[in-house]
């Protein structure tokens, strides 16, 4: 009796590890093999991949300013580059390479002294076209003046153009100091093309307006009379002329 007791009480145990099993595989998807969707892919938010590009370029630009490396700094631009630096004693223009080689070291180098440190805002304006590019964007910025800390929103202005090597570069910088709740303009669209004019069949009558004589017809031509038969001459008679044609009433 114990014998088939331990029996039953072992296919019992058995019974309930395959169930066990099976609901295990039936979790797993060993049964199903049901694919997953792939999802689909994210908007990047930029209009193009040459707009995605430039933002990276000009998220990077504070840091290699701030790092005070002028050879870094003067990759960035174009040979004809017109930079205006942000903070100094003698904030002007720079035109040129060989002006930016010799100013901008210095700039840096005044800039990292007053500890500027600057951030952008988003989203920015980025506008593309072929080979030339401008970015609006707001900046917010920190340093020290005299042991104070001061604080300014900047509104700044990067004009692009493209290299020999596909890679964007600074024609033109310069930044003005606008309110802390200023905003870089909106993306603007595309304009529309205007809607075509439907044609007018009808003729337009301006009132007033004295009519136009109508066009001259050419004159016809008259058609071609047949030519008269040529004249009968009578045989010679020399008795008196009988008149034979018909003679009138009265």
């Amino acid at each position: 009796m114990v014998r088939d007791a331990c029996a039953v009480e072992r296919k019992r145990v058995l019974a309930a590890f395959a169930a066990l099993v099976a609901a295990l595989c039936l979790l797993a998807g060993c049964g199903g093999g049901k694919k997953t969707k792939a999802e689909p892919a994210k908007p990047s938010g930029f209009a193009s991949a040459d707009a995605k590009n430039i933002h990276e370029f000009i998220v990077r630009f504070p840091d290699v300013a701030a790092s005070g490396d002028a050879g870094a700094m003067l990759r960035l631009f174009t040979e004809d580059a017109r930079y205006v630096p942000l903070l100094g004693k003698d904030v002007r223009p720079l035109r040129g390479i060989g002006e930016l080689e010799r100013q901008l070291p210095a700039s840096l180098a005044e800039q990292r002294r007053m500890g500027l440190a600057m951030q952008w805002r988003e989203p920015m304006n980025i506008q593309v076209k072929g080979e030339r590019a401008s970015v609006r964007a707001v900046a917010d910025l920190r340093w020290n003046e005299n042991g104070q800390a001061k604080q300014a929103v900047m509104s700044c202005y990067f004009g692009l153009s493209r290299d020999d090597n596909y890679l964007w570069r600074i024609r033109e910088f310069h930044g003005e100091p606008v309110g802390p709740s200023f905003k870089a303009p909106p993306q603007t669209q595309p304009a529309k093309a205007p809607a075509k004019k439907p044609v007018r069949k009808e003729k337009i009558v301006i009132q007033g307006e004295p009519s136009k004589p109508a066009a001259k017809q050419p004159a016809a031509t008259p058609a071609p009379q047949p030519a008269p038969p040529p004249a009968q001459e009578k045989p010679p008679y020399d008795g008196p002329l009988v008149e034979d044609s018909p003679k009138p009433f009265f």
